[in-house]
Parts: C-alpha cells; structure tokens; sequence
C-alpha cells in the first residue's frame, strides 16, 4: 500500500514564514553592519593616505595648498576645494590632463604626485558637475584641518561635540581642546552631514590625524 505523504497545513506554512522571517530580521542588521564597517575602514585608510601625502606635500614645499589655509576647518564638497586638492595632491587636473601654468603656480609647481585617487573617490556626478573626492560611503563632506602656522599643533577646527559627538568620545579625541591637537594634518567625515537636507550620501564619523 503506498503512503499518502500530507500537504503542509496553513498553519505549518504559517510557523515556517515566521521562523524564516525571523531568520532574516536577525541576519540582515549584521550583514549591514559588517557592511558599514567595511565602508568605515576604507574610509579611514582613504583619509590616512590623503594626510600622508599633504604631510608629504608639506615636507617638499615648505607650506600647505593655499585653499586649505584660508580657514581653520575646510570642506572639500564646498566651491573648487575637491578639485584644486586634486591638482595639488596629483600634480594632474581630476580629467588626468596636465595643469596648466597658473595651476601649477597655485597649486603644485613642480607636479608632483603625492595620491592617486582611484574612480570611486573621485566622481563627477553629471556632466555640469564638478568633480568631487569622496568617502567610501560617496560622502563629499570630508573635511581638512592643518597646521598652518607650523608650531606642531592644529588649535581650531578639529572635531567637537557642535559637530554631534559624545563629550566622553571628544575629550578622548582631543585631551586638551584648549591647546589643540599636536598634528600636522586632520582628515575626518561626519555622521551629521547625512541628516543633512543637502545630503546626497550617508556618512559616519571616520577621523585621520597626521
């Protein structure tokens, strides 16, 4: 006699749709976390590297990219600012062409390379766009700081609790804000920008100092 194998009740249909369910809501936070943790971390690197080679660009040149020393906090997604990094820190325009004299004047005489930015830091979003560097979240808002006048310490700019952070997390950020802190470059992105009504991209609080 052949066995009659019994179709799933609704109810047992039902039990296998919640455990599944279930399943997902636990699996899908931590794959998005490992996520923004690996965006995080190449984030980090990008800035370290772009510090290293303002640090660089420094050491051969005595002085930092005049656009940077104009103000003690500077934007890279405000005005000319990405491109005029660019053309600094590559000794090429964002379109890989050649700079042209005044350029090279300005920015980086002798055009010398001291970052290659790779196609998903440096996007144009449209044709009428500027060229922007971005984080690996393809946040614009990354902001540079620099020891303008040479004493070792940076004494504006860097990080507070205005820009959204923990008071416990900036005090061990910067130990002492009334001095500063002692570096030559500070590279860093900001969670706030991406409740931002301008934002165009999430972002997270990621900091390089040099």
């Amino acid at each position: 006699m052949k066995n009659i194998r019994k179709a799933f009740t609704l109810v047992e249909l039902l039990i296998v749709i919640t455990i599944i369910g279930v399943l997902v809501s636990l699996i899908v936070p931590a794959i998005s976390n490992a996520q923004k943790s690996t965006l995080e971390a190449t984030t980090r690197t990008l800035l370290t590297n772009m510090a290293t080679a303002l640090t660089q660009y420094q050491a051969d040149y005595g002085y930092f990219p005049e656009f940077l020393t104009v103000a003690p906090r500077i934007n890279l997604a405000e005005g000319s600012n990405s491109e005029n990094c660019v053309k600094a820190l590559t000794g090429k325009d964002s379109d890989g062409n050649a700079l042209t004299p005044e350029d090279r004047k300005a920015l980086n005489r002798r055009a010398r390379t001291y970052i290659t930015f790779n196609t998903k830091n440096l996007i144009k979003p449209n044709a009428e766009s500027p060229w922007r560097i971005v984080d690996s979240f393809e946040n614009p808002n990354i902001y540079v700081c620099v020891d303008d006048d040479g004493d070792g310490f940076i004494s504006q700019g860097f990080p507070t609790i205005a820009d959204g952070l923990d008071a416990d997390f900036c005090k061990e950020l910067v130990p002492n804000p009334t001095k500063g802190v002692r570096s030559k470059v500070i590279l860093f992105t900001l969670k706030k920008d991406s409740k931002s009504a301008k934002a165009t991209a999430p972002s997270e609080d990621v900091f390089s100092w040099q």
